[in-house]
C-alpha cells in the first residue's frame, strides 16, 4: 500500500480527487482517465517529499496544494472534455443518421435509382440538411483526431458549435421527415412507427445536446502536464 494514500476515503488525496470528480464536465471514459492521471501524480509528489523525510500525511497535503484548488484542476481540462464530448457526440450522430435515414428511404422514396437526385429531394426535403450535418460532423471529427497532424486543429469551442450546430440540423431534419410522413398519410405503416421512434428519439437526444453546449463551462484548458510541472520537489 502507498503510504501517501492510506486505505480510508477520507485521505487528503483522495478527498482532493472526489472534489476534482465532482467538478469535472464531461464523458466518463475521459474523466476516468484525467482522475488516474491526477492520482498518479499526486501520489508521485507524495512519495517525493516521503523519500526525504516528510510525514505521509503533511506531504500528502502539500501535494494537494501544489497542483492548485479543485477549481483550478477542472479548468485545466475543461478543453479537452469539451473536444472529447463533441468527438463522442458527432460520432453518435454519424453512426445513427444513416440507419434512420434508410428507414425513411424506404418509406418515402423507395427507387431513388430510378427517379434523379431532384426527385429525391422532393421526396425528402431534408437531405440538404443531411448533408450540411454529415460535412459538419467529418470537419470536426478531422480536425479533433488524428488528422490534426495534417490539418488545423479545431479548438474546443468550435468543436462544441459544430456540435451544437448537427444537433441542430438533426432535430429540424426529423421535425420536417415526420411531418412530411404525416402529410402523406405514411405515419400508419409499420416502417413509418420504427423511424418516428427513432427520430423523436434522436429530437430529444438533440435537445440534451444543445443544451449542454450552452451551459458547457467556458474556460482555458491547460491540460496534465501544466498541472504536473507545477509540482516542485520541496
Amino acid at each position: 500500500m502507498n503510504p501517501s494514500t492510506g486505505s480510508g476515503a477520507e485521505t487528503p488525496i483522495q478527498v482532493y480527487l472526489d472534489e476534482v470528480a465532482a467538478r469535472l464536465y464531461g464523458p466518463r471514459r475521459a474523466r476516468t482517465r484525467i482522475l488516474a492521471e491526477l492520482r498518479d501524480g499526486l501520489e508521485q509528489a507524495v512519495a517525493d517529499r516521503t523519500d526525504r523525510g516528510e510525514p505521509a500525511g503533511r506531504a500528502a497535503t502539500a501535494a494537494t496544494a501544489e497542483f492548485g484548488a479543485p477549481d483550478v484542476v477542472t479548468a485545466a481540462f475543461a478543453g479537452e472534455l469539451a473536444t472529447a464530448y463533441a468527438r463522442q457526440t458527432l460520432i453518435t450522430y454519424v453512426a445513427t443518421g444513416p440507419l434512420v435515414g434508410i428507414c425513411w428511404l424506404l418509406l418515402l422514396h423507395p427507387d431513388p435509382w430510378r427517379t434523379g437526385l431532384a426527385a429525391s429531394i422532393t421526396a425528402i426535403p431534408v437531405l440538404p440538411l443531411i448533408a450540411a450535418g454529415l460535412a459538419t460532423s467529418a470537419g470536426a471529427l478531422a480536425t479533433t483526431g488524428r488528422l490534426m497532424r495534417w490539418l488545423p486543429e479545431t479548438s474546443p469551442g468550435r468543436a462544441l458549435a459544430a456540435t451544437a450546430t448537427v444537433a441542430g440540423l438533426t432535430m429540424a431534419g426529423d421535425l420536417i421527415i415526420i411531418g412530411v410522413a404525416g402529410h402523406s398519410g405514411f405515419l400508419t405503416r409499420p416502417l413509418a412507427v420504427i423511424a418516428v421512434t427513432a427520430g423523436l428519439a434522436r429530437i430529444a437526444y438533440s435537445l440534451r445536446t444543445i443544451l449542454s453546449v450552452g451551459t458547457w463551462p467556458r474556460r482555458p484548458a491547460l491540460g496534465l502536464k501544466h498541472l504536473l510541472r507545477r509540482r516542485t520537489t520541496g
